[in-house]
């Protein structure tokens, strides 16, 4: 019976690779790790590359500033495991944007997971207050989406 060498820390290419290519998907842009035997590693991806439609990069730019955070504010969470979309399709508009007015039930982004697409929608009637996670991130239950304020009928 062949014995598995011991725990080593040192990373090959195609460790680095797969590692990499795991950031990548995830939307990982730091990695920094302490191995038990002390060796510390920073890996540093390359951020994601702009969307071909110029309207969704200024939505996507202005969703990203920070924005005041209002006393009554709350989130809107992922429902499922998948991956978040803030428009039907890159060619197309966001459905929100940051300082609307959403009525519920009203369409506010996608989860696709296994290929199927599932459209999200508002809860209750609300403000959007900011873009917690950027287009095409994966996501699991309970990852913020929006910072939203809600408001009375």
């Amino acid at each position: 019976m062949t014995e598995k060498p011991p725990f080593s820390s040192a990373m090959d290419m195609e460790q680095l690779s797969a590692v990499m290519s795991c950031m990548q998907q995830l939307g990982v842009h730091l990695l920094d790790y302490q191995a038990p035997d002390g060796t510390h590693i920073i890996l540093r991806g390359r951020e994601p590359a702009p969307s071909e439609n110029p309207a969704l990069n200024e939505a996507l730019i202005a969703q990203a500033a920070p924005a005041p955070t209002a006393p009554a504010s709350s989130q809107i969470e992922a429902s499922m495991h998948g991956v978040f979309y803030v428009a039907p399709s890159p060619k197309d508009d966001p459905y929100v944007k940051v300082g609307e007015v959403v009525e519920q039930g009203q369409p506010i982004g996608i989860l696709e997971a296994m290929k199927t697409l599932t459209r999200l929608e508002a809860d209750y009637r609300c403000r959007i207050l900011s873009l917690l996670v950027k287009d095409a991130t994966i996501v699991e239950p309970g990852t913020p989406l929006f910072s939203v304020e809600k408001l009375d009928d």
